[in-house]
């Protein structure tokens, strides 16, 4: 497998991670107005509100994986003088100036174990 085909791969799963996303938030904000609609009990709203905001958190949680993976593209792209502008994909930072947790930011080698990982 190319690098330009392992970039296709994981852009297509970004696009359609993107796309699920919005979908289930669209559905969860429409809930959420069905939801005003209904008489129920104070407690049984903030049980159903507890359950929505946690999906709300899985959402994001699933979007900083998604953001992940566009670091992986854009490290490949970079490393290998691809053209990132053909897969429609924003640059994607390396580091937010002010983040004190960085468990979630890989650094170049286990970028790089990622990609040969990706590509047996």
């Amino acid at each position: 497998m190319t690098y330009e085909e392992l970039i296709k791969e994981l852009c297509d799963v970004i696009k359609e991670s993107e796309a699920n996303s919005i979908s289930i938030y669209e559905n969860f904000e429409k809930l959420e107005e069905f939801l005003t609609t209904l008489d129920l009990p104070q407690h049984k709203m903030s049980k159903i509100d507890e359950v929505i905001s946690s999906s709300y958190g899985i959402l994001q949680h699933q979007d900083l994986y998604r953001q992940r993976i566009e670091r992986v593209v854009n490290f490949v792209c970079e490393n290998n003088n691809i053209d990132s502008s053909e897969f429609n994909l924003a640059s994607s930072a390396k580091y937010i100036a002010g983040d004190t947790d960085n468990a979630e930011v890989l650094d170049n080698d286990e970028l790089e174990a990622l990609i040969k990982s990706m590509q047996k």
